[in-house]
């Protein structure tokens, strides 16, 4: 800026020098005073401007400078430390297909197939400290055969807050919409209630408002809740009189050898998913008492093998008019699943499992009274699971849809991050 003002100042100087022979004294003395204001003029732009490129370099971080910065921040707190330390997010994405052949009773046979977004979810976990926690899952479900049937939207499935640490203390308490502990509901193929996959979940699961304390200690863990469930008994007030309990015990031998072992009562199995969704398609809004149910399984691996098996029951019948037997009598629904399998690794797993699973006392709630299958699970990539699959139903005689077997491929895709 300098070396500009001198020049500035002598190219004046030398203009007015060719010009000063013909002035007056005064004519100078303007002149110059004139030349002196243009100066000053010009130094404060330059000055302006200076400041300007200064203010520019001061608020522009350079690309490579950025995870320094960035680092720093987390450092020094903030909403990027926050983050980083008590949020975590997750996802789930299933995109499936089912072929489905199914002879009937009377003769005939329906073919069925469809492509489907199975499960889109997403799971944020909250640990605010080491004593509070919360967390949230949105899901989006398609039904498979979804004809008459809407997609679920994006909803709520799972508001949960948890306080405890089983790691400093064994007591804690949750509360929220949860999907109560109730079962196992054990299996190593794709899940899908619309194709009754595996039969305790589409007879069990059960979402709830639910408050649960549990207790955890060394592998064993016990949780108990109540809620207030959608099938009431008639003449009782709309309150909390539901509960269950859950026990189960893990363990694992230095061998190799681990599995668990557990047990789940449930003080009404009518408010299960699936026993309140076939109530309700027949108008039923209320049940005569209410009717407990039972639940064991057993999860057991070793080396590469593994063995899973659960039952699931009702205690007692429930009214004829409400889940009956094809003699008209009151039903006390069963199932069971066992799966068995392998894992092989050739540099990425491959799961072969092995299924045999039934139901009683189910034909008119649409069970297979036994299932016989095959099915393959394969890494793809890390967080990423191809499963394909074969199922063969044999129905009751008495089945409500008057089917006699039915044969079913199904195949999977599912990303997980």
């Amino acid at each position: 800026m300098v070396v500009l003002m001198a020049w500035v100042m002598a190219s004046f100087l030398f203009q007015g020098v060719a010009t000063c022979e013909g002035m007056s004294n005064k004519e100078i003395m303007q002149e110059l005073e004139a030349l002196r204001k243009r100066i000053s003029e010009l130094e404060k732009e330059l000055t302006k401007k200076d400041q300007k490129i200064e203010e520019i370099r001061n608020e522009t971080v350079k690309r490579e400078e950025m995870p320094g910065v960035i680092e720093k921040m987390r450092a020094e707190g903030g909403p990027l430390s926050f983050l980083q330390e008590h949020i975590q997010f997750s996802g789930l994405i299933e995109v499936g297909g089912v072929w489905a052949n199914t002879d009937k009773k009377a003769g005939g046979r329906i073919s069925e197939s469809d492509v489907t977004l199975n499960t889109a979810q997403l799971a944020v976990q909250a640990n605010l400290n080491d004593w509070i926690n919360g967390g949230i899952i949105l899901k989006y479900e398609d039904p498979t055969f979804a004809a008459g049937v809407d997609e679920s939207g994006i909803r709520l499935d799972v508001g949960i807050v948890t306080i405890g640490n089983p790691r400093k203390f064994p007591l804690f308490v949750t509360a929220g919409a949860m999907y109560v502990p109730f079962g196992g509901l054990l299996t190593h193929l794709p899940d899908n209630p619309l194709i009754d996959q595996p039969l305790t979940l589409v007879l069990g699961e059960s979402r709830e408002k639910a408050a649960l304390f549990g207790f955890e200690y060394e592998g064993l863990r016990l949780s108990g809740y109540a809620f207030n469930g959608d099938m009431n008994k008639k003449g009782h007030e709309n309150r909390i009189e539901s509960f269950g309990f859950d026990a189960n015990y893990s363990f694992q031998h230095k061998t190799g050898f681990q599995g668990k072992i557990g047990a789940s009562y449930i003080s009404n199995i009518a408010d299960s998913n699936g026993l309140t969704e076939v109530l309700n398609a027949k108008g039923i809004t209320e049940i005569e008492s209410y009717i407990g149910g039972f639940d064991g399984y057993l999860s057991l691996s070793y080396s590469n093998f593994f063995l899973d098996g659960e039952i699931m029951t009702a205690l007692k019948a429930f009214g004829p008019d409400e889940i009956s037997t094809w003699q008209g009598k009151g039903a006390r629904p069963m199932v069971w699943n066992v799966e068995a399998g392998y894992n092989y690794n050739w540099g990425k797993n491959l799961e072969i499992v092995l299924k045999y699973a039934g139901s009683n006392q189910a034909e008119n709630i649409g069970y297979p009274r036994r299932r016989y299958g095959i099915g393959f699970n394969q890494t793809i990539f890390d967080g990423v699971i191809g499963s394909l699959g074969y199922f063969h139903d044999r129905f009751d005689r008495h089945d409500k849809d008057g089917r006699d077997s039915r044969d079913m491929i199904f195949g999977q895709i599912a990303v997980e991050f």
